[in-house]
């Protein structure tokens, strides 16, 4: 939805329905955000989705700033070839918009105040959005947590991926720093998933099977690196499956009660920079040689440094 202006031409029609008509690729749903964000104007005021027009109004689009849109996308790529890319998400970026209009107009995405990987797709790869559902996008990564993001960039590279996701073909490797420390390899294997009226996504038997591997690699002053193997993808598994064994990924919310916020500010450690979550390795069958294929995207200056201001040293490879 680029920037511009239009003519109201249906009186008594609510704003956002008629912008909803102007652009059938969005939803209501963000054409009302946009609306809210002060994003769109009549006769030069901002008005409520709701505000009826009387006809003959001039409606002003706000052109997207997409400031964030400008970062280098050449420094987050770690391997691109002609099926696939797989790229270095920042911290703080959200895989795809929240709501579902770039589904339909991959445009959307940068539109968004919330920095985005479908935007920058769009902006620096969009044959590939313009030709694949969900930009090529083949599984996410939440907001918080960086590190390694797979894009097909074929038909055939995209199935391959999705099965290969379905299949638990694809090997996945974590880094988080913890509260609390292991002393040796864990398996946690319990069901994730929300407890019926709840929101939380939790440890439950309402919840679908899923199995994670923990190792320590470092411990200092009773926080540890360790590393988390999910052998099944369910949403916020890893910090579920933490929280479950007792030591919390540091600056999930979820994770930590006033007891550990307490155990945690009684070890008189540096306060993290966010959650300290990062997707470290990849591995998988190439869609076109058919070969295992093994990314790395090594832990970002501000995961380095905290572990560091922790313990000093380098991470362990």
């Amino acid at each position: 939805m680029k920037g511009g202006h239009h003519v109201a031409d249906r009186p008594g029609e609510r704003l956002d329905r008629f912008l909803a008509d102007l652009y059938p690729g969005y939803n209501r749903a963000h054409i009302q955000d946009l609306i809210r964000r002060g994003k769109v104007t009549v006769d030069g005021k901002p008005k409520a989705p709701a505000y009826r027009l009387k006809g003959g109004e001039h409606i002003g689009l706000e052109a997207p700033a997409e400031a964030w849109s400008d970062i280098s996308f050449a420094k987050s790529v770690i391997r691109e070839d002609e099926q696939l890319l797989v790229m270095r998400k920042p911290a703080g970026f959200l895989t795809h918009p929240m709501n579902d209009s770039w589904l339909n107009a991959p445009e959307a995405a940068l539109e968004s105040d919330d920095p985005n990987i479908a935007g920058l797709l769009l902006r620096h790869r969009p044959d590939t959005c313009g030709t694949l559902e969900r930009c090529g996008i083949v599984h996410r990564l939440d907001r918080q947590t960086s590190g390694a993001l797979i894009v097909a960039k074929t038909r055939d590279a995209q199935e391959h991926l999705l099965a290969a996701f379905r299949d638990r073909e694809v090997e996945k490797v974590y880094r988080a720093v913890v509260l609390g420390t292991l002393d040796e390899k864990t398996l946690v294997d319990a069901p994730v998933g929300r407890r019926p009226g709840h929101r939380k996504i939790e440890v439950t038997p309402f919840g679908r099977d899923a199995s994670t591997e923990f190792r320590s690699l470092e411990s200092a002053r009773g926080l540890s690196l360790v590393e988390a193997r999910p052998k099944t993808g369910r949403t916020h598994q890893i910090r579920v499956h933490s929280a479950h064994l007792g030591i919390p990924v540091l600056g999930d919310p979820e994770g930590f009660d006033a007891h550990r916020d307490k155990v945690f500010l009684g070890l008189n450690a540096p306060k993290p920079p966010r959650m300290m979550l990062h997707a470290y390795r990849v591995r998988f069958t190439h869609p076109e040689s058919g070969k295992t294929v093994s990314y790395t995207a090594t832990p970002p200056k501000d995961f380095q440094e905290y572990w560091d201001s922790v313990k000093g040293g380098e991470l362990s490879s």
